[in-house]
């Protein structure tokens, strides 16, 4: 290229694989040196998703006690009307439905 009037020097094979081994180890220092910052961005997503599935898998948790608690008064009252107030099932025949034409 431009030597501007000097001579050209030659370069050693010995100091090409010098400035190879130092440029391998500065690339291996940056990713030693960057990994660890992007495995804690990679952690935080995970986690946040996973803490948005807890989120809602303890909502669904919470409908279904509901539904259950729903459930569970609905026979104790008519465990209650039965034994208690002396109700009892229509015999049949004493029911009669009407259809919507």
């Amino acid at each position: 290229m431009f030597t501007f009037g000097r001579d050209k020097e030659k370069v050693s094979p010995l100091l090409l694989v010098k400035y190879a081994m130092a440029l391998g180890f500065t690339i291996l220092a940056m990713i030693v040196y960057i990994y660890p910052s992007i495995r804690a961005t990679s952690l935080m997503y995970e986690y946040s998703m996973e803490y948005r599935k807890l989120t809602e898998t303890k909502e669904v948790n919470k409908a279904l006690k509901l539904e259950v608690a729903t459930i569970r008064s609905l026979n104790l009252i008519e465990e209650r009307a039965v034994s208690g107030m002396g109700f009892t099932f229509p015999a049949e025949g004493q029911v009669v439905i009407i259809a919507k034409k």
